[in-house]
């Protein structure tokens, strides 16, 4: 495979984990909500759209340390297209 199918396909699969880090930010969040909160409802549709809010930023956050560390730990700077690699290379100090 190329490098460019190699990033094409390194970002479809983040893109699905970040979908389902996301989801599970926001389920934890609201479940959390909903137990400080049982027993007003009304409460709990305030706080609902700042779960959700918040659980899409967590899954944000959390992608973003997790292809970090996946593209050092497996060395993917080198099979991969240059745009995403820049970001997560070590400077050399020389």
């Amino acid at each position: 495979m190329t490098k460019k199918q190699n990033t094409i396909l390194f970002i479809a699969v983040g893109t699905l984990v970040e979908v389902f880090l996301s989801i599970l930010f926001f389920l934890i969040l609201f479940i959390a909500a909903a137990f400080l909160t049982k027993g007003k409802p009304e409460t709990l549709q305030i706080v609902s759209p700042i779960c959700l809010t918040a659980g899409f930023v967590c899954g944000i956050f959390a992608y973003h340390k997790l292809a970090a560390w996946a593209i050092i730990k497996f060395k993917l700077e080198d099979k991969l297209d240059p745009l995403i690699p820049q970001k997560f290379r070590k400077k050399n100090k020389d």
